[in-house]
């Protein structure tokens, strides 16, 4: 019984909403274990309902509908939820109802299983939201679907149809990387979009990946025949044209289609646009009109392109209404090879090449995945960056799984291209003093990151250039320093000479051994020379580091001990190309 008096310690703690919000959202507790924290006690329920139940998935909410059933396969996933029209009484709803109001995100099927459940009952549920008067959630704002089902769309559509209302402001339909029948067609994405345009006209956020399939001649599957059948009132960039508040969206490339791709451009509230796989039939990519309108796209900032190939990131980045003006740009190549021939050079070309309508660019991601424990290196970029050309306002840049091979001169040219620079990663990236001689020529570099060794020290000459002010050097590999004190002290002598404002070195290491080492050099050597030695001449560097090593014998000792020096000379990028003119090795 539920009585106003004064409340414990621990339960007045747990009526500070932060608190409460901290142990709803961890993961540590199951939906039972807070379901039964909040039937401790009235005042515990009052406090954990909301946070509770703002974020929950739909199989879960369905199971608070009395005449719902659940099917399991053999693994324990979900094949199905059943609503059973027989055994619908006034009590049916009752739990449903209680815990409906708080929803606020709705997260459908699972992201970790490449098969969906599905639902039997819609009518029930349709019936139960018009005998009501309103939506079954009132108050929803998100709704996601983690996967995408084998029904081409048709199911995603019973579930908008039935769950959105004029206050979600975020759909997302994710593809379904673990199936190629996990896709959204056309057809279908146009009655989706007019579902959205009729219950959540205000929706801000939209992720729909769409792609076309081809019929099979004797289709044995009746959504594959019913989804191919599908023929919308009107296509879907029709109805896009009417969603006039979205400001983040997720489309395929097929959306790049001539009169898609001007209905995109008009949507006036739109920063945010990426692009992914997903083809429409009869369409190419280099069908593309690159000439738009002019004051077109006139918020668009961030622009992500995922998946294409270089030559279609050129196509997509020769749209110069749509790059004039970006800001933050994501770029993650999927490149090709056709008929043996290893041409990705040549696509690293044509995508930095695309980047020199971007002339307002400030932050820039490039990513190659790779693989290293199958054997994949980095993509030897050689000088396809120079492709690029100059960007004055870009600051932050991102470039992974590519590499410029070491007996090119071209980081020393980067300084040209990339003089505002300050955050530069390039995790895939190998470099010993002499490449990091070249980094330095960055003028306002001072975050770098890069595939450090300093196993073998190297003198460095004292640059001609004003000295730059780095802070933060990281490695992206594991610790390579010499177990010698003489070596640790020339390498630390040298990486002051580059940037005396040097603080620390950090590598990605979890080794005991040699991250012992790493704070070794950080908090003795590096110190030392910072204090003493990075000003003077090369020989009296060498002298002091000499008698500093006497001095410090019995502690390095201490370091070194046990110390099994891997042999990390052989970097996942060597020096070299075994065969030059090939793009990836």
């Amino acid at each position: 019984m539920y009585t106003r008096r004064i409340h414990s310690a621990t339960t007045r703690a747990l009526g500070i909403p932060e608190v409460m919000g901290l142990i709803c959202g961890s993961s540590c507790l199951s939906q039972s274990d807070l379901a039964n924290l909040c039937q401790v006690s009235r005042f515990m329920s009052d406090i954990s309902m909301p946070p509770l139940w703002r974020h929950v998935t739909a199989e879960v909410l369905l199971e608070l509908i009395c005449s719902a059933s659940v099917c399991s396969r053999s693994n324990g996933t979900i094949r199905s939820i059943i609503l059973d029209e027989h055994s619908i009484d006034d009590q049916t709803f009752a739990k449903f109802h209680l815990y409906a109001p708080y929803v606020r995100t709705l997260d459908i099927y699972s992201g970790k299983h490449n098969r969906c459940y599905t639902v039997h009952g819609w009518d029930i549920l349709r019936d139960e939201m018009e005998a009501q008067g309103h939506p079954l959630l009132p108050n929803l704002k998100t709704l996601r679907f983690l996967n995408i089902s084998h029904s081409y769309g048709l199911d995603e559509l019973k579930w908008i149809s039935m769950f959105a209302t004029r206050g979600v402001n975020e759909v997302s339909i994710s593809p379904n990387r673990l199936s190629a029948e996990g896709l959204i067609a056309f057809s279908i994405a146009s009655t989706i979009l007019k579902t959205l345009v009729d219950l959540c006209p205000s929706i801000q956020t939209l992720d729909i990946s769409t792609g076309d399939f081809s019929m099979p001649l004797f289709p044995e599957d009746d959504r594959l025949r019913t989804a191919f059948a599908h023929r919308p009132t009107r296509r879907w960039y029709q109805e896009l044209e009417l969603l006039t508040q979205l400001r983040y969206l997720t489309v395929s490339d097929g959306w790049l289609c001539p009169d898609s791709l001007l209905a995109l451009s008009n949507l006036p509230e739109l920063e945010f646009l990426c692009i992914v796989p997903g083809s429409l039939d009869g369409f190419l990519i280099f069908d593309m009109d690159p000439i738009l309108p002019t004051g077109v796209f006139p918020h668009l900032a961030e622009l992500s392109i995922l998946g294409s190939d270089g030559y279609d990131t050129e196509t997509i980045l020769s749209v110069v209404e749509m790059s004039r003006k970006i800001t933050v740009m994501r770029l993650e190549l999927e490149l090709c090879s056709e008929d043996g021939v290893d041409d990705t050079w040549r696509e690293l070309e044509k995508t930095f090449g695309g980047l020199r309508n971007a002339s307002c660019l400030r932050e820039l991601h490039v990513t190659f995945p790779i693989q290293p424990e199958e054997g994949e290196r980095p993509m030897n970029a050689y000088d396809s960056i120079e492709k690029m050309g100059p960007h004055l306002s870009l600051e932050h840049i991102h470039i992974s799984g590519i590499r410029i091979n070491r007996d090119h001169c071209f980081i020393r040219k980067l300084a040209a291209l990339w003089p505002n620079v300050r955050t530069l990663s390039m995790p895939s990236q190998s470099a010993s003093l002499k490449e990091l001689e070249e980094f330095a020529r960055l003028p306002s570099l001072r975050h770098l990151t890069v595939n450090l060794s300093l196993k073998y020290p190297d003198y460095v000459t004292r640059p001609d250039f004003e000295r730059r002010p780095l802070k933060t050097l990281k490695s992206s590999g594991p610790v390579r320093l010499s177990t010698s004190y003489k070596d640790l002290s020339l390498s630390a002598n040298a990486l002051l000479v580059l940037w005396p404002s040097l603080e620390r070195v950090s590598w990605s290491d979890e080794d005991p051994t040699r991250t012992q080492m790493a704070d070794f050099f950080n908090s003795e050597v590096l110190r030392f020379n910072r204090e003493f030695l990075f000003r003077e001449p090369r020989d009296v560097a060498q002298l002091s580091a000499t008698k500093r090593a006497k001095e410090m014998r019995s502690l390095f000792r201490l370091v070194k001990e046990g110390l099994e020096e891997v042999d990390s000379d052989s970097d996942a990028d060597a020096d070299t190309d075994p065969e030059e003119g090939s793009g990836t090795e």
